[in-house]
C-alpha cells in the first residue's frame, strides 16, 4: 500500500477520535462557561445590593444583642446535621439540574460568541489558510506519487555577508610524449 494512501487513512482515524473526544467533552466546557457566566451575573447583583444589606445586618445585630450560649450552640448543630443527613437526595437532584442549566446556559453563550464578527472573520481567515495548505499537500502528494517526474529540490539560499572563492585548483601536471 502506498504511504499517501497509509497517511490518509491515519488522517481520517485522526479526524474520527477528534469529534468523538470533542463530543465527549463538549457538555461539561459548556457547563463551565454557563457557570462562569452564571457567577458573573450573580457577582454583579450582589454587588449593587451590597450596601443596603450590610447596612441591614449592622442594624439587625444592634438589635439582637444577645449572648449565645454553649448549649444553644450544640442544639443548632446537631439540628443542622439531622436536616443535612435527609436533604442528601434533594441536593444531588438539584445539583443535577443546576448542571444541567448551567450546560444549556453555556451552549448558548457560545452560540452568542460564535455568531460575532470577529469570530467569523476569523474562522473565514483560518478556513483560508487550511484550503492553502491542502493546496500545498496536493502538490507535494502529486510530486510524489507520479512516476517518471524528477524530483525537484529547493536551492541553496543565498549566503548572507562575504562570498566565499573555492580555492585556485592547480593545473595537472603535463606529460612527456611518449615514443
Amino acid at each position: 500500500m502506498p504511504i499517501t494512501d497509509e497517511v490518509r487513512k491515519y488522517r481520517e482515524t485522526v479526524l474520527e477520535q477528534g469529534k468523538v473526544a470533542l463530543e465527549e467533552v463538549r457538555k461539561p466546557w459548556y457547563a463551565a462557561v454557563g457557570a462562569s457566566e452564571f457567577a458573573y451575573e450573580r457577582l454583579q447583583t450582589q454587588l449593587s445590593q451590597l450596601p443596603a444589606e450590610v447596612q441591614a445586618r449592622v442594624r439587625k445585630l444592634q438589635s439582637n444583642g444577645r449572648e449565645l450560649d454553649a448549649t444553644a450552640v450544640r442544639s443548632a448543630v446537631e439540628n443542622a446535621a439531622e436536616h443535612a443527613a435527609g436533604a442528601y437526595g434533594t441536593y444531588a437532584a438539584q445539583a443535577r439540574d443546576t448542571y444541567e442549566s448551567l450546560a444549556h446556559r453555556g451552549e448558548l453563550v457560545v452560540r452568542r460568541i460564535r455568531r460575532s464578527d470577529e469570530v467569523k472573520e476569523t474562522f473565514e481567515k483560518a478556513g483560508d489558510v487550511v484550503a492553502d495548505a491542502g493546496k500545498a499537500v496536493g502538490k507535494a502528494e502529486d510530486a510524489v506519487t507520479r512516476p517518471g517526474r524528477p524530483a525537484t529540490t529547493p536551492k541553496p539560499a543565498a549566503q548572507t555577508g562575504p562570498a566565499r572563492k573555492a580555492p585556485a585548483r592547480k593545473a595537472p601536471a603535463k606529460r612527456a610524449p611518449r615514443a
